[in-house]
């Protein structure tokens, strides 16, 4: 048993109740709406709705009720909001009890993110992480996959967040989340109006690529050479959002994480183009030194971070 799921059991046996289930319900009572109350406790609507479904199941009765598209109340859940209310106000009162004795009321995270993770994830889990630890500081370091593995390796990070794992077996690999990489295309490109391209459509395609290093175009590449099509490259950029830029701008088309798009698909700046028996996914993980000892709040914001 490594270090981490040592501290991980420990911290799962604390949950004598589904703290994080009342604290998504409390957010959707507030709310009655399950899109806001995501936004707020920072998971996707179908995981909200899956941690009111399993505490309902757990307390036997229906929390909230449809009628039609709006959401209200059951009886049970309007006696339910002032005993959640006190658990949450004594767990928070436990919690920074607990902080002071660990010492968690200063020091410094080192933390190493690639640029899909450090861009449009960690944002997020750091928001938490600085509510509840506001004293903690922590840095920040976004750089590409291998970067941040080095990083790591030479203890300038204290653990990092990547899109894979290029460098080595001295670092301790957990997996988080699985990332789809998706081919977009400008809104008024040939390929937006069709449903579904051939691979061969995409061989006379101009390619926006990310750089060396970058675990989105290692994977992206690896899986191309597998099925036998090579495409080319028009130029290389440093940030999914240079990439973003220049297939918005008409320079080409390009693969991406999803994680990535979200908001240029929502605004429909951009457009995800589906390839007949082309699925391409990876494993966000995080790493960290074999040899390092983390410190709690180390893997408390760990903790954060795997909760979505």
């Amino acid at each position: 048993m490594n270090c981490f799921d040592y501290y991980d059991s420990e911290l799962q046996s604390l949950n004598i109740m589904d703290i994080r289930g009342l604290e998504v319900f409390l957010s959707v009572a507030k709310h009655l709406n399950y899109t806001r109350a995501a936004e707020e406790v920072n998971l996707s609507q179908p995981s909200v709705s899956v941690r009111i479904r399993q505490l309902e199941a757990e307390l036997g009765v229906k929390l909230f009720e449809k009628l039609g598209k709006r959401v209200s109340l059951s009886e049970a859940g309007q006696l339910l909001v002032p005993y959640a209310d006190r658990v949450m106000t004594a767990v928070d009162d436990a919690q920074q009890a607990i902080d002071e004795l660990e010492g968690l009321e200063r020091g410094t995270l080192r933390i190493g993110a690639s640029t899909t993770p450090g861009m449009y994830l960690i944002p997020q889990t750091l928001a938490r992480f600085k509510h509840r630890h506001p004293k903690i500081e922590i840095n920040l370091g976004i750089k590409d996959t291998r970067a941040v593995e080095t990083g790591v390796i030479k203890n300038k990070f204290d653990f990092g967040f990547v899109g894979g794992h290029l460098v080595g077996d001295e670092v301790e690999v957990i997996p988080w989340l699985t990332d789809q990489i998706v081919l977009v295309v400008p809104t008024d490109h040939k390929l937006a109006r069709k449903k579904v391209v051939k691979t061969d459509d995409l061989k006379r395609e101009r390619f926006i690529a990310r750089e060396l290093g970058s675990a989105t175009q290692a994977t992206t590449v690896s899986y191309l050479e597998k099925i036998g099509l090579q495409i080319d490259s028009l130029m290389k950029m440093e940030n999914p959002e240079s990439v973003k830029k220049a297939v918005q701008s008409g320079l080409g088309i390009a693969f991406i994480s999803k994680f990535a798009v979200e908001s240029e698909l929502k605004a429909r700046t951009l457009v995800v183009v589906r390839v007949r028996h082309l699925d391409i996914q990876r494993e966000l993980k995080i790493v960290y030194r074999k040899d390092k000892l983390l410190s709690r709040a180390a893997l408390m914001f760990i903790e954060m971070a795997r909760d979505k």
